[in-house]
């Protein structure tokens, strides 16, 4: 006899959701992979993209969003907001980590100004303002020995990228007693943006140069032309604290979380619209799809990370941070960073190794069904797609270390493209799968619809079916099939980004 007034209840709560007062009324929408994934819409995911670039550019943030910044800032408060009015319980947690503020730099050779797309400041660089001679560095400068001999101190050095990382070439350049250091790419491209030693203190004014702005300052100084340089740098070095933004649903099972995260921090060189902000915005949308569906068996954390760019800081501090019994809880991990790069490839984390070529603390049991359920998805609707290794490069390697199981989908980033990725994928032969990687062009021109929309809706599908399933079957690991092995089962060059952050090459 209570059927009556509990049906005119939902139609009084359906109409109260439709005047706006409730943001969603899941209690007919049962999750399921397919509803979930055909949620997900690409306007939505450039709607969040849009919403990044604004607070990159606001009066003050210097078109970046590096952590704790007025653009980094900003956008935790914006996820933060999108997760407390789709229902869930919002934590923000703050990691202090030095931090550099790039007020300006120039480069003038000769009396030429290098343009300003052409250079970019190291993160915990030196200040300074210095003219002086430049002295080419042979051998790429990642040798004390490469010094020897060679009258550096005071003057301007110039090293080649490569075989060693900038921390390296930056502590023995400093050893040396460099005026100033530039290193230049050995890619195609802009200027790597990347960083030194966090102990500021040890590390020599240091500027990136592109490759196509040093090749004829190279070429001159082989030719044993004695070039002078004028170098300023003008930087604020400090300790600066950020947030991780943290969301868990109310349903589900609170003692089976799976975690869903992607860097929300860019490099201080530009906005990184697709470093991560392809991935944070996918996060962001499938927290508010989710949150229109109702029969979770276990519950989601959707999470952001801070200072993911200097060394995974943020993913770190919340797992060493969780006690015991909170870290058990979590069944697995997805991790999204960069998934909509314009020279994409269609890249899944190899879960079980089966490529060989993953580095660090191997895979936990799981991590390889979570690969299967991603590699299903896009047998089933016809893309092909790459191995992708765990390496130390994002934020699913705190995961990965302290034993839960861990996948995801990328696109790439600084990696060059291989002829047999152009047959899988279409797309520029030798060219970074983001061209923009770590560059101030990371901009909303730097974004590719169809793996953006690809990924997103492929994480739906993998996460629909994680969130109604016991994880101790779905988990599970069973051997490979040939049917998703054949021909795709092979490792992408990642490139750049497949090393440790804070030990960039």
């Amino acid at each position: 006899m209570h059927i009556l007034p509990a049906y005119l209840a939902l139609l009084a709560a359906a109409s109260i959701a439709d005047a706006g007062i409730l943001p969603f009324l899941p209690i007919f929408n049962k999750l399921t992979p397919a509803k979930y994934e055909a949620s997900i819409q690409v306007k939505n995911l450039f709607g969040h993209s849009r919403k990044l670039w604004e607070f990159a550019t606001l009066p003050g943030a210097n078109t970046t969003r590096a952590f704790g910044t007025k653009g980094y800032n900003a956008s935790a408060d914006y996820v933060a907001r999108l997760a407390k009015t789709h229902g869930y319980r919002v934590e923000r947690q703050t990691v202090v980590y030095p931090a550099t503020t790039i007020i300006s730099n120039s480069l003038n050779v000769d009396g030429q100004e290098i343009p300003k797309a052409d250079l970019t400041t190291f993160q915990y660089s030196a200040p300074a303002s210095l003219t002086a001679p430049l002295v080419l560095v042979p051998s790429l400068g990642c040798d004390a020995a490469n010094y020897a001999g060679l009258d550096v101190a005071g003057k301007i050095a110039l090293v080649l990228r490569g075989n060693c990382t900038f921390v390296e070439k930056g502590a023995l350049a400093f050893a040396a007693k460099v005026g100033g250091l530039i290193i230049h790419n050995n890619v195609p491209g802009g200027p790597v943006a990347s960083r030194l030693n966090p102990e500021f203190a040890l590390n020599p004014p240091t500027l990136s140069l592109s490759q196509a702005a040093a090749a004829p300052i190279v070429a001159r100084l082989n030719a044993g032309e004695a070039i002078e340089a004028t170098l300023n740098i003008d930087v604020i070095n400090e300790q600066r604290a950020s947030d991780n933004v943290i969301a868990t649903s109310k349903s589900g099972n609170q003692n089976k979380i799976l975690v869903v995260g992607a860097h929300l921090d860019s490099v201080p060189a530009g906005a990184g619209i697709n470093d991560d902000g392809s991935g944070t915005a996918t996060v962001a949308e499938l927290a508010i799809q989710l949150s229109k569906f109702s029969g979770l068996k276990n519950a989601v954390r959707f999470a952001w990370w801070t200072t993911e760019e200097v060394g995974l800081v943020g993913s770190d501090y919340y797992v060493e941070n969780l006690s015991a019994t909170e870290k058990s809880k979590i069944f697995a991990n997805i991790n999204l960073d960069m998934t909509a790069s314009t020279n994409y490839i269609i890249g899944i984390y190899d879960g079980d190794n089966s490529t060989g070529v993953n580095t660090g603390s191997p895979a936990p049991a799981g991590s390889g069904a979570i690969e299967k359920l991603y590699q299903k998805h896009f047998v089933k609707r016809g893309n092909n797609y790459t191995s992708y290794a765990f390496t130390s490069g994002s934020d699913y390697r705190p995961f990965l270390d302290a034993g839960i199981p861990s996948g995801g989908v990328t696109s790439g980033a600084g990696g060059l493209k291989t002829a047999q990725q152009v047959e899988l994928f279409g797309g520029q032969l030798g060219i970074a799968f983001d061209p923009c990687y770590h560059q101030l062009c990371d901009n909303l021109n730097n974004l590719a619809a169809d793996p953006y929309l690809w990924h997103a809706r492929s994480s739906a599908d993998v996460i629909a079916q994680l969130l109604t399933t016991d994880p101790k079957v779905i988990l599970k690991e069973v051997p490979q099939t040939a049917q998703l092995k054949s021909g795709f089962d092979i490792a992408a060059d990642i490139g750049h980004e497949c090393h440790a952050h804070l030990d960039e090459l």
